[in-house]
C-alpha cells in the first residue's frame, strides 16, 4: 500500500509542477533571481554540450545527478573511471556553481560526455529528461535531491543508483520509500551502511561503502606536482622552489583562514622565529574577496609588527626570494595541492563555526593542527581514528608554538597514507565492479 501512495504521490508532483512552472515563468519579469534562474535553465537548448546522445542516434551509459559542485567532487572517480573507459556519460547539474566545471569536463571530453541543466523552474521537467535528454539506462545520484521526475524513471525500466549514500538520524517516510527503490546503494561510511541495512531494510547484497572523497584526495595529491607546475600557475614558480628547497620543519601554511584562527599565534615565540626567519607561514585564507584580505593583512600587521608581510597574486608578486615573514597567497583552487609542499597544516574554522577539511592536508601527507570546534567534521573523526598522532586539536591556543616545535621534530608517517590508499584502491575497485555489473 505504502509503495502505490508513493508512485501516486510521484506522478501527482509531475500534475502539480505544469501549472507552478507556468506561473513562474509569468512572474519572471518581476523577480530578478527567479529571471536568472530560468534564463540559466535555458541555455539547455542553446550549448552543443547540451544535444542529447539520443538526437545523434547514440546512447549515454551512465547518468549522473549532482547538485552543486561538492556532490560532483564526491562522483568525480567514477566519472573519470568511466570516461578512461571510453564510456558515455550524462551529467545532470542544479546549481550554477558547479556550471564552469561541468562545461570544461564536457568540452575535454566532448564525444563522452553531455551535460543538462536541472529545470526546476521551466516546466516539462519529465519530458525533457526522459523523454529527451537522458539516454543511459543507469541514474546515479550523489548524496541527496530525489526529484521526482527521476526516480519516476526506476518504472520507466532505468536502474537507479544512490552513492555517497547517507541515510541520517530519522528520515521522512517520503525518503524512506526513495531508498527502496535503488538498485545499489553506496553509503558514505561503514556506520550509513549498516543504517540502510539494519533500519531501512535495504538487502545488504544491494549495499556497500567507501567515501568517495579519499580516493580524489589521493588522486589530487597524486597529481599536485604536474598542477603546480602547470603554465597557469607561473607567477608562483619561484615561491614554490623557495618551498621545495627549505626544510619541511621550518614551514607552516594556514589553509582555509580566517582572522578568528590567528589567536593561535598568542605566544610571543611566533613572532621572535618568523623575525629570525625560523620558520616561514604561509597564509591562504578562505575569503579571498578584497575586504577580507585587506583586513586579514592588517590583522597580520598588528599581531606581528615589524615582521614583512607580502601577498601574492594573479595581478601582484610582493614577494622576493630574500623576504622574511609571512606570505598571503590570494589563489583559488589549488590549496588540496599545496598541502604537499608542507608536512605541517593549521586548518582553519575551528575558532569560528567549525573546521574546514582536515582530511586533505592528511592525505596530501602533513600533520594536522585546527582548533576545538570539531563538532560537525567527520573528517576529524575519521583522521583521529585512524591516525590519532597525526593531528592535534588546539584546546588552549596558547599552546600551539610549542606543539607544532614538538611535531616538527618528526616526520608524518607515510606508511599510514600508504596503507590508506591501498586499502582505498581495493574498495574503490570493488565498487566499481558492482556498479558495472548492476
Amino acid at each position: 500500500m505504502s509503495k502505490f501512495i508513493f508512485i501516486l504521490l510521484l506522478l501527482l508532483a509531475q500534475l502539480i509542477r505544469v501549472p507552478i512552472s507556468l506561473l513562474l515563468i509569468v512572474l519572471r519579469p518581476f523577480f530578478p533571481a527567479l529571471k536568472a534562474r530560468i534564463d540559466f535553465e535555458r541555455k539547455n537548448s542553446a550549448e552543443e554540450e547540451c544535444r542529447s546522445f539520443g538526437k545523434d542516434k547514440l546512447r549515454a551509459d551512465y547518468c549522473f545527478e549532482v547538485s552543486s559542485e561538492g556532490e560532483l567532487e564526491q562522483v568525480r572517480p567514477i566519472l573519470e573511471y568511466f570516461l578512461s573507459q571510453k564510456k558515455r556519460v550524462e551529467i545532470l547539474f542544479a546549481s550554477p556553481s558547479v556550471e564552469t566545471k561541468c562545461q570544461k569536463i564536457a568540452r575535454d571530453h566532448k564525444d563522452l560526455v553531455r551535460i543538462f541543466r536541472v529545470p526546476l523552474v521551466t516546466h516539462l521537467f519529465l519530458i525533457q529528461t526522459a523523454g529527451g535528454f537522458i539516454t543511459a539506462p543507469k541514474i546515479i545520484f550523489c548524496r541527496y535531491d530525489f526529484f521526482p521526475e527521476l526516480l519516476i524513471l526506476k518504472f520507466l525500466g532505468k536502474k537507479l543508483l544512490l552513492v555517497s549514500g547517507a541515510a541520517g538520524k530519522k528520515p521522512s517516510w517520503f525518503k524512506s520509500q526513495v531508498y527502496q527503490l535503488f538498485d545499489v546503494i553506496v553509503a558514505a561510511n561503514a556506520k550509513e551502511a549498516r543504517i540502510f541495512i539494519e533500519r531501512e531494510d535495504i538487502s545488504s547484497k544491494k549495499v556497500s561503502s567507501i567515501d568517495f572523497r579519499i580516493p580524489r584526495i589521493f588522486q589530487r595529491a597524486e597529481g599536485a606536482a604536474a598542477l603546480l607546475s602547470s603554465p597557469s600557475l607561473n607567477p608562483l614558480q619561484n615561491y614554490f622552489n623557495f618551498l621545495k628547497h627549505r626544510a619541511r620543519s621550518s614551514t607552516l601554511i594556514l589553509g582555509s583562514a580566517w582572522e578568528s584562527d590567528l589567536v593561535v599565534f598568542a605566544s610571543p615565540e611566533w613572532k621572535k622565529a618568523l623575525a629570525r626567519d625560523e620558520i616561514h607561514l604561509l597564509v591562504v585564507p578562505h575569503d579571498l574577496s578584497p575586504a577580507a584580505l585587506a583586513s586579514m593583512k592588517q590583522h597580520l600587521s598588528k599581531l606581528f609588527s615589524g615582521v614583512p608581510i607580502c601577498e601574492i597574486s594573479a595581478e601582484k608578486n610582493e614577494w622576493e626570494s630574500t623576504t622574511k615573514g609571512i606570505v598571503i597567497l590570494n589563489w583559488r583552487g589549488i590549496l588540496c595541492e599545496l598541502y604537499t609542499l608542507f608536512d605541517l597544516v593549521y586548518v582553519g574554522g575551528g575558532f569560528g563555526r567549525s573546521i574546514h577539511s582536515v582530511l586533505e592536508p592528511f592525505l596530501c601527507g602533513a600533520k594536522v593542527f585546527c582548533g576545538p570546534r570539531v563538532h560537525r567534521s567527520t573528517e576529524y573523526d575519521y583522521v583521529a581514528g585512524v591516525a590519532p598522532d597525526e593531528i592535534r586539536l588546539l584546546n588552549n591556543a596558547e599552546s600551539f608554538y610549542t606543539l607544532f616545535k614538538e611535531k616538527a621534530a618528526t616526520a608524518p608517517d607515510s606508511s599510514i597514507r600508504k596503507n590508506l590508499q591501498s586499502e582505498s584502491a581495493l574498495k574503490m575497485k570493488a565498487v566499481m565492479s558492482e556498479i558495472e555489473s548492476c
